[in-house]
């Protein structure tokens, strides 16, 4: 995520994070979607995140770009869109107003998913199975193999324990003793 800083009205600084997406105005334009600490979004305007969800709404900021529609980065490239894969617009709401919590130091969907994941470890009830379930998937799809920060697994752990089948005892004992920095950190 690319580290943005804007002047606020008294000249303090405030600061953000860009996010990418398109602006559809006629073309679709590749950009750099500003999200800020204090709760304001900048899609070629400055919006709170409530007007950021009509912008969306309205199609003014998109994921998806229609195949053969006109993509511009601005003096970079222009071209038809052959893209195939996409982030999807309600994943990318939701990865914004976690930004918007990550930026204002409250607690992530993350920060809660690793939490329910160290309390399943230490007590591997089906409650807590449940609890990690929803806390997993609360995070934005495209942010699901990370979350441990470990990229080589892809967060395969995590996925093993909110299977349907039970867990098995040796399963869980060696996540455990894998992932036992984040349970220390959790404690």
């Amino acid at each position: 995520m690319l580290q943005l800083y804007r002047n606020g009205e008294n000249g303090e600084i405030i600061r953000g994070k860009g996010l990418s997406a398109f602006i559809h105005n006629g073309d679709y334009y590749a950009e750099t979607i500003g999200v800020f600490e204090d709760g304001m979004i900048d899609c070629w305007e400055l919006v709170n995140f409530e007007e950021f969800k009509t912008k969306v709404a309205e199609g003014w900021v998109v994921t998806e770009v229609p195949q053969g529609a006109r993509i511009s980065c601005h003096h970079l490239y222009y071209g038809n869109s052959t893209l195939e894969f996409y982030i999807e617009i309600d994943e990318f709401v939701k990865e914004v107003e976690d930004t918007i919590a990550q930026l204002q130091g409250k607690q992530t969907v993350a920060d809660t998913c690793v939490q329910a994941f160290a309390k399943f470890l230490t007590f591997p009830t089906k409650e807590n199975k449940s609890s990690l379930r929803e806390a997993y998937n609360a995070i934005p799809k495209h942010l699901r193999i990370y979350v441990l920060g470990d990229m080589d697994c892809k967060d395969s752990a995590i996925i093993t324990c909110i299977k349907d089948t039970e867990v098995s005892q040796e399963i869980l004992k060696s996540v455990h003793r894998r992932y036992e920095y984040i349970w220390q950190r959790s404690n």
